[in-house]
């Protein structure tokens, strides 16, 4: 089994738990860093200590948002290594660093550019925003879609993954019994917010205090709000919603047909 260390960066809150896990990969000569994480002196040096001056080979990003890349080009920069991403990896895409082939898997649906990373050997994915170790996981409407999501959660349950590193909590031992719970999470919702627009259309902001006010509090409404306008957009593409209006008052209402 590959050696991972994680260091957890000084982020926490609501939308990042205890803070973005920063796994690195013991390739043996090299090391390799995921998910770098905020661009903080206090992060960055904490990385270099569990480094305990090992050599970086390559800096691999999950997706752009602001906890996960911001660090990326220092760090690389310190070590002269290289940072790959999306798109500059695309799926399937092998990173050999060291004696440890990852295997870039395009996962969208969370964001638009997201990749997992896959130690084929060790069955044991770097998840990302895909999948955490607690929680859901929020859909980034406009740029993320509940569609795609969907598809990227079954694409690496086809792996049979073992064991999940992911971006904020603790590893996943029951990485299986994870992905299971977090498809069926996303199609209750998906279910939830159906029923509440054939209860009573209205609009984006309205819905989502409706389906999660009892759920979530208030700091978390707007990512709420993304993902349940998230949701809607895959329903209308089905046919099951209709929009009506336009602008900030748009009013999602069942369909008749």
């Amino acid at each position: 089994m590959t050696a991972v260390v994680r260091v957890v960066a000084p982020n926490p809150g609501p939308y990042t738990g205890p803070g973005t896990n920063t796994w690195i990969v013991d390739a043996g000569p090299v090391q390799v860093v995921i998910d770098p994480g905020p661009d903080d002196d206090r992060h960055l040096a904490a990385i270099e200590r569990k480094l305990a001056g090992a050599t970086v080979g390559v800096v691999l990003v999950t997706h752009s948002h602001p906890d996960h890349l911001p660090l990326a080009e220092r760090l690389a920069s310190a070590h002269r290594a290289s940072v790959q991403r999306y798109p500059e990896l695309g799926d399937g895409d092998v990173v050999r660093a060291g004696r440890v082939n990852l295997t870039a898997l395009y996962t969208p649906g969370h964001s638009a550019d997201h990749l997992c990373f896959w130690i084929a050997e060790d069955r044991a994915l770097f998840s990302g925003d895909l999948v955490l170790g607690k929680g859901s996981s929020m859909v980034t409407y406009p740029e993320g879609n509940v569609a795609d999501y969907l598809r990227s959660l079954e694409r690496v349950a086809a792996l049979k993954p073992r064991l999940l590193f992911p971006g904020h909590w603790d590893p996943v031992t029951d990485a299986m019994g994870k992905l299971e719970e977090y498809r069926t999470h996303r199609l209750a919702r998906e279910a939830q917010v159906l029923a509440e627009v054939r209860r009573g259309g209205g609009t984006a902001r309205e819905l989502t205090r409706r389906v999660y006010e009892r759920e979530v509090g208030e700091e978390l409404l707007v990512a709420a709000e993304m993902t349940m306008r998230a949701h809607l957009e895959k329903l209308v593409d089905e046919g099951k919603v209709v929009i009506e209006g336009h602008g900030e008052e748009v009013r999602y209402e069942p369909s008749v047909s």
